[in-house]
């Protein structure tokens, strides 16, 4: 009788508060991931800055992570010294989503009837949360984070009136801001639409009158505040990284860095002139291309900034007609992509269940058009950034469902038309869930794979991070691992040094690792990336120094250095030879797993 009496009180308390059903609908689905699913990073930039933030160049855990606010490792500092075998950088990432998913989920069930909540949380759930959860990548994180903060903290002041709601909503989407300012601009069109829409309303209900109320001011400077607080924490980070020389001028470095390796390929016999000019051969501009830039006393900072102009003005001058845009866009398959998949059901259930604004929807993903437009023609098209163009239509979208309203709450007509949405959404949900549930089968083939197999594995799934492949959700990496041969080769020959091919081990040697285990810093000190991110980072000059490496493409011929690399091979022996050592040479010293190790010689 009392344990009857207990559930009941539980089932009502739950029923009656939306915020309890959606952290009870949003665990359900994430245990489902923690338990079938094999979570994972999408790329290695979110392992690196993890690595740096645990500690794994320096002395001890390190805030300066590169992409990510320092702030956010400041705050996650204490939680490394208390426990430090954990990763709280992927602990974080995780927790972002979650309470964001809440958030939606949360937002959806305020203020539409239960049966469409359910539907389109359900529906956002499986074709994003899963997502961004299956394979972590803070772009991702952060535009859901600023999406669904943006999503509460709007509607409350238009509707809701809750403070609690606003500071809600503002708190997770400063976190996002954090974790990847640049977001907001691809969050900005979205959320002017929706502002527009909301005092376009307003005034065609008050008037003019209307846009000068008190509701109006304090909308705008709760607006304001928002806005200037993510710049503002922006700015700080500014202050706080600027503040040590060294960092400063890796910051500096790594910004011209992107303007050479992440801009569009111009081809170097368009730019000859002009780079023959700053002293840079065609091999040289192929180094920088390839990410083998290891030279600060050739690759300065003032000719990777000229490079990065001389290709700029290039690019600006290339004609990128509308069939070449028009091309890039088929080449990239959406209608393969269930995130865009999800925004084409949503406007076709919104034409059923959303009738009088259904055509909000056709706005948000012409905003979205323009947005991939933009992207193609700057050669950018990585999944990263289009899952997040898709996230924006779907919950731009998704802000517009409001309630059916009907006449006579007990009229035979109006309670079969209930019924009749109730089933919809209903058979909606039902089916959603029956189509993703292959997502929750994991693929067994990793239970046949050997160390000397594992390298292709993981590239024939997961190398290319820049593109959509399906297989990456169902493909384990992180169950009955092979021993790493070549992690193996480096911790039991600690005297000597190893220098990684960026391209060679990038986007597969970080799979090696549990992303939510902390990475052993003492596991960490003989071998690192010959050039990349990191490059010219403090901590990771400090390591070199220690190792009595100034210069690593130089360093390459000294005893007992050698090169992990299977791609670009040819054009550093060309550089040494260009620059160092006429005579240089190059032999295979072993190979381990698939991966090449090479040793250079003076002559």
């Amino acid at each position: 009788m009392r344990l009857n009496i207990v559930r009941n009180y539980i089932v009502k308390k739950v029923q009656s508060s939306n915020l309890l059903i959606a952290i009870l609908i949003n665990s359900f689905f994430l245990s489902l991931i923690f338990l079938f699913c094999d979570v994972k990073y999408e790329v290695s930039d979110d392992f690196v800055m993890a690595a740096i933030l645990s500690g794994a160049y320096g002395d001890g855990p390190n805030p300066q992570m590169v992409f990510v606010n320092v702030i956010i490792g400041y705050l996650l500092l204490p939680f490394y010294k208390l426990f430090p075998e954990i990763s709280w950088y992927f602990m974080l990432q995780l927790f972002l989503i979650f309470i964001s998913s809440c958030a939606v989920t949360y937002f959806l069930f305020e203020k539409l009837e239960k049966p469409k909540a359910m539907m389109l949380s359900v529906i956002f759930i499986l074709f994003f949360s899963n997502d961004a959860y299956i394979l972590l990548q803070f772009t991702k994180t952060a535009m859901l984070a600023i999406m669904a903060g943006s999503l509460v903290f709007l509607w409350a002041l238009f509707y809701k009136k809750s403070i609690w709601n606003i500071l809600a909503g503002g708190l997770i989407c400063l976190m996002g801001t954090m974790l990847r300012f640049s977001d907001i601009y691809l969050a900005g069109g979205f959320l002017l639409f929706i502002l527009g829409y909301e005092f376009v309303r307003i005034y065609m209900e008050k008037g003019l009158k209307g846009l000068f109320e008190k509701k109006v001011a304090v909308i705008l400077l709760a607006g304001c505040i928002l806005i200037g607080s993510a710049y503002g924490i922006r700015n700080l980070n500014k202050v706080i990284c600027n503040a040590d020389e060294n960092y400063r001028q890796y910051y500096l470095y790594n910004g011209v860095r992107s303007g050479v390796v992440d801009a569009p390929e111009c081809g170097y016999e368009e730019m000859a002139d002009e780079l023959s000019e700053i002293g840079v051969s065609e091999n040289d501009y192929y180094m920088m291309r390839s990410w083998n830039f290891a030279d600060n006393d050739f690759f300065t900072y003032e000719r990777m900034r000229k490079t990065a102009e001389i290709i700029a003005q290039h690019h600006s001058v290339q004609e990128v007609g509308k069939e070449k845009i028009f091309e890039r866009l088929q080449e990239r398959e959406y209608l393969k992509y269930p995130v865009f998949l999800a925004c084409i059901v949503l406007l076709g259930l919104g034409v059923f269940l959303n009738y009088p604004r259904w055509w909000t929807m056709l706005i948000s993903m012409g905003i979205g058009e323009f947005y991939l437009i933009y992207f193609c023609y700057r050669e950018r098209y990585v999944y990263r950034v289009e899952y997040s163009i898709f996230l924006g239509m779907f919950m731009c979208g998704i802000y517009f469902w409001k309630q059916h309203s009907f006449s006579e709450a007990n009229d035979s007509e109006c309670i079969d038309k209930k019924k009749g949405i109730m089933k919809i959404c209903a058979v909606i949900t039902s089916l959603c869930i029956m189509v993703h549930l292959v997502l929750y089968i994991p693929d067994r083939s990793y239970q046949e794979i050997a160390s000397e197999d594992r390298m292709d594995y993981i590239t024939n799934t997961f190398y290319e991070s820049w593109n959509y492949r399906p297989q990456k959700y169902r493909k384990v990496v992180n169950k009955e691992k092979p021993p790493s041969g070549l992690l193996e080769e480096f911790s039991t020959n600690t005297d000597n040094f190893y220098f990684l091919d960026f391209q060679t081990t990038i986007q597969i040697l970080y799979f090696e690792w549990y992303p939510w285990e902390n990475v052993d810093d003492e596991k960490y000190d003989n071998f690192s990336y010959l050039a990349g991110i990191t490059t010219n980072y403090p901590d990771l000059i400090k390591l070199l120094k220690k190792k009595g490496v100034e210069n690593p493409l130089k360093s390459l011929v000294d005893e007992e250095v050698y090169l992990v690399d299977n791609r670009y091979l040819e054009i550093k022996l060309n550089y040494l030879r260009e620059h160092y050592y006429p005579d240089a040479r190059v032999e295979l010293y072993k190979e381990i797993d698939g991966y090449q190790i090479w040793k250079f010689f003076e002559e």
